[in-house]
């Protein structure tokens, strides 16, 4: 184990939920080899990290090998674990990165439209019903709109509504523009009104 973790687990979790530190004994366990341990943590994190990439990659057998790849890193990586952090965001963060990667290399292979450009000044044109449907972001009409995206419009636009991300921080970490990212949500939401307007 450790000694950042060893170090870890003689401090007191009384500011911690039970689900904290019922995750934190795992850590511990597994960061001592107990595989069982981090079986559980899978047990519990993986339908709602699928749901997460899901929506980025809309596809369920990429989505399926992202999930499963980020679990067996973050297992290699509880070295580096620091425990006073929860352990669902560290994991997301992880598979979102490895989604990330398979989205630029998509990009690459398969450009955006040159569209992006034409309408990266526009001004945003969103309606009010979309933003309403937006706020049920369970509602499966909504889900399975956001999965029929192409992926460069999905990931900005995931980014932007679910992880509340500045247009830099996206541009960033997509390797685009501000401006570009601009467009592709742009897009995205012009798609969504599109595909949701039964809903509506």
């Amino acid at each position: 184990m450790s000694k950042k973790i060893g170090e870890e687990s003689s401090r007191s979790s009384v500011n911690h939920t039970d689900s904290s530190a019922d995750d934190r004994a795992l850590i511990f366990a597994a960061a001592d080899g107990d595989k069982n341990a981090y079986g559980k943590l899978v047990i519990k994190y993986q339908k709602r990290l699928f749901r997460f990439i899901l929506m980025m990659l809309g596809g369920k057998d990429m989505t399926e090998d992202v999930v499963q790849e980020a679990f067996v890193k973050g297992y290699l990586a509880l070295g580096s674990f620091e425990p006073e952090r929860p352990f669902y965001p560290w994991i997301a963060t992880i598979a979102r990165n490895l989604t990330l990667n398979l989205i630029k290399k998509e990009g690459r292979e398969k450009p955006a439209s040159d569209y992006d450009d034409l309408i990266a000044s526009l001004p945003d044109s969103s309606t009010s019903p979309l933003d309403r449907i937006i706020d049920r972001e369970n509602d499966r009409h909504f889900a399975e709109a956001v999965k029929a995206l192409p992926p460069p419009y999905r990931a900005v636009f995931v980014m932007r509504m679910f992880e509340k991300k500045s247009y830099e921080q996206i541009g960033r970490e997509l390797n685009i523009s501000p401006g570009t990212v601009d467009s592709r949500l742009y897009r995205a939401r012009q798609k969504l009104l599109e595909l949701l307007k039964d809903y509506l």
